[in-house]
């Protein structure tokens, strides 16, 4: 029933600019669609790490951009260094995956931030949420 709340349903802001009951899973569900952003030195590292996110069920999916051409600033002087992105989705928080670069990552200080996005397409989030039921957060 349209306005009615049902069990496991959430109010979401619908298009006519009003509050309504959904049972959307991307409504409901308690395992967020998440993506963050990272870098590493190499292709062998990249692939190292997204090995473990999968591996230790940290990730659903990584994705590694090879040859980045990255200029920083390192005690004062201007550094050009070859790197890959990791563009990694997940359900977990950023604490937790901060803990796993403690440990896993080859680089001192590692970059982990979140690109806040919207909802994917409704196939890529029934896929991502098939695939995520099986992993305890």
């Amino acid at each position: 029933m349209r306005g009615v709340a049902q069990p496991g349903s959430a109010s979401v802001w619908g298009t006519g600019g009003r509050w309504f009951k959904s049972s959307r899973p991307d409504h409901t569900m308690k395992k967020r669609f998440k993506v963050y952003y990272s870098t590493t030195s190499n292709l062998k590292e990249g692939k190292k790490i997204a090995l473990k996110l999968l591996n230790q069920k940290k990730a659903i999916c990584v994705n590694i951009v090879k040859d980045v051409n990255s200029f920083y600033l390192d005690e004062k002087k201007i550094v050009n260094q070859t790197e890959v992105i990791l563009i990694i989705k997940t359900f977990h928080t950023k604490k937790e995956l901060e803990v796993f670069f403690e440990k896993e990552h080859n680089y001192s200080t590692p970059l982990i931030v979140e690109i806040k996005t919207g909802t994917p397409n409704e196939k890529y989030l029934d896929w991502f949420l098939n695939t995520s039921s099986d992993i305890k957060s």
